[in-house]
């Protein structure tokens, strides 16, 4: 381990989560620093007020170790709470313009998530040059639905993923777009969503 490090190499034991190629020990150290502190903070608040309580702590979704067990848990959250099934349950995203503190009931708040390839503007998307864009605050809301959902025809469905490597898929949402005629041109231009694009 004392030899990786001298030569600015990240120790294989090190690697217990995906993390990008590439990654510098200073790079590392500062990333994982970051992610215990946000894992502080969300434990103290669940073990305060119950898992409810997820709903009150704005979570940076690449900074979790099991991002994908984190959107598990807020779809068994709300299934919980309201003595609703698994399976009744849709995933609803909303993407604000500007990011605000006010909470709601079965909506749970992501920062730092990415846009590339579109803009979001009034929670619909347009596409553009521009190669990545942030997103102010992003609310995933779990809603009950009865019978087969069917995808409207102004929406896309796009992959969230990890980070820029684009190898570990999170999850898929369905997003409103702009001008419904171009929802072709977000699948041939590769439009994703991305948790973490490098390490803070």
């Amino acid at each position: 381990m004392l030899s990786d490090l001298v030569k600015g190499i990240l120790p294989r034991s090190w690697r217990r989560y995906t993390i990008p190629v590439g990654t510098t020990v200073i790079q590392w150290i500062t990333d994982f620093s970051l992610r215990v502190k946000q894992l502080q903070q969300v434990s103290q608040v669940v073990s305060q007020g119950g898992a409810r309580e997820l709903q009150t702590v704005t979570v940076w979704l690449g900074g979790l170790f099991n991002p994908e067990a984190y959107v598990t848990a807020t779809r068994q959250c709300v299934a919980q709470a309201n003595s609703w099934s698994l399976e009744e349950l849709s995933l609803e995203v909303t993407i604000e313009d500007e990011a605000t503190s006010t909470y709601e009931d079965r909506c749970f708040s992501l920062k730092g998530l990415k846009l590339q390839g579109a803009v979001s503007k009034g929670n619909k998307l347009l596409l553009t040059s521009a190669m990545m864009t942030d997103l102010s605050l992003t609310r995933l809301r779990w809603t009950r639905v009865q019978g087969a959902q069917q995808v409207e025809a102004g929406t896309v469905t796009l992959p969230v993923y990890l980070n820029a490597n684009r190898t570990e898929i999170l999850f898929t949402v369905d997003l409103n777009v702009a001008n419904p005629e171009e929802k072709l041109s977000f699948y041939e231009r590769g439009v994703a969503l991305m948790a973490s694009t490098s390490l803070n």
